[in-house]
């Protein structure tokens, strides 16, 4: 006997939808189908699109469109019906009745991609806010998206109680005033280099850095340090640097691989054995992606602090060496967080909540880095 089909109200899925990076079709597709989803929720349950067929549609595997579904149901927006169907959450059905708020979480994708200690926040404090009762979408962007009111746009259009923003830049300086006109809630929180608006949360990570230096000096006789420059760099942070590299009294220079290729740049590097290393995120997150071994060969040979945490490996084993990390306690920080968005102190708040980042000298990077 033939299957009996299950109706269904939604129009046939869209077949010509492209995604702009391949690289990272998985937060695209998790867009893709909640602007879907959202445009045709009606006041009834209604069922939604089989996870094979979008698979078959875009040509992409299974395996990544369940991920995107078990995503799209911790947000209340689906809802799976075991060995039947997934459905469509109705508009009826009082999402916001049954969740303590809906939080909204923009996310800078390159920062996210690249930066291990960025990821980390943001699966720690989504993890803690929907075990604590809280409905949480993340809202990738680019930088260009806060001109215009692009980013405003998008944001908007989800009804956000609360915007949860992680070292707001540019971007957040054009749309969180117009979020605030509309009755939007904004959280600011601050890591690594001033940000554009004022933040409830900061994490500090100076004294952390200082321990380090003292442990250079003292055990390591380190006389002069080399600050290695990414591709992006931020005339904060450097400064933030000098001072402290001049307070203890260390020369300093700052270097970018320029038109070498990075894996001889850095095997230039070690030479002198009482020079050490500095690699802000970018540079570590840059290193670390594009000459690994390299990387590795030199953290071997000379002492190296990854001044903005732990670097991932994204095609390369995580390698067996040593590294000076600044450690924050991110689980600390998303608890924290939660804990006073639910009693209000979050909003309350005139003064900025500080998290002070831990020295951990000589760490083997294989316990911390992630492997992606």
């Amino acid at each position: 006997m033939a299957r009996k089909k299950i109706a269904r109200g939604l129009p046939p899925f869209p077949s010509r939808l492209t995604f702009k990076a391949k690289k990272h079709k998985g937060a695209e597709l998790l867009e893709i189908l909640r602007d879907i989803a959202m445009a045709n929720q009606q006041e009834e349950p209604q069922v939604f699109y089989p996870i094979r067929e979008v698979a078959r549609h875009l040509r992409v595997p299974v395996s990544t469109v369940s991920r995107v579904y078990d995503a799209l149901e911790e947000e209340g927006i689906l809802v799976s019906v075991r060995g039947s169907k997934t459905l469509l959450q109705g508009l009826s059905g009082g999402r916001h009745l049954s969740v303590l708020g809906f939080i909204g979480m923009p996310a800078l994708t390159s920062s996210f991609v690249t930066l291990q200690d960025c990821r980390t926040f943001f699966i720690r404090t989504r993890r803690e806010l929907r075990i604590r009762g809280f409905a949480v979408a993340t809202v990738f962007y680019d930088r260009a998206e806060g001109q215009n009111g692009r980013l405003f746009s998008r944001i908007d259009k989800y009804d956000f109680d609360t915007v949860l923003w992680h070292q707001p830049d540019r971007a957040a300086r054009e749309t969180v005033p117009q979020l605030k006109d509309g009755g939007v809630q904004v959280i600011g929180v601050s890591d690594r280099w001033f940000p554009s608006i004022r933040c409830q949360y900061e994490v500090q990570r100076e004294s952390a850095i200082v321990s380090i230096l003292h442990d250079w000096r003292a055990n390591d006789a380190i006389t002069s340090v080399v600050v290695v420059r990414g591709i992006e760099i931020s005339e904060a942070k450097e400064e933030l640097l000098k001072t402290l590299l001049e307070e203890e009294g260390i020369a300093y220079e700052f270097k970018s691989a320029g038109d070498q290729r990075l894996a001889d740049f850095l095997s230039s590097l070690a030479e002198d054995k009482r020079r050490a290393f500095i690699f802000p995120s970018t540079a570590a997150a840059l290193f670390a992606f594009r000459a690994p071994e390299a990387l590795a060969k030199l953290m071997s040979r000379a002492r190296v602090l990854l001044s903005g945490g732990p670097a991932s490996f994204p095609f390369a084993q995580v390698p067996d060496v040593v590294a000076d990390l600044v450690v924050v306690d991110w689980q600390l920080v998303a608890e924290q967080i939660v804990s006073d968005l639910i009693s209000r102190k979050a909003f309350d708040r005139a003064e900025t909540t500080v998290f002070e980042a831990k020295a951990h000298v000589r760490a083997p990077l294989i316990q911390y880095a992630q492997r992606l």
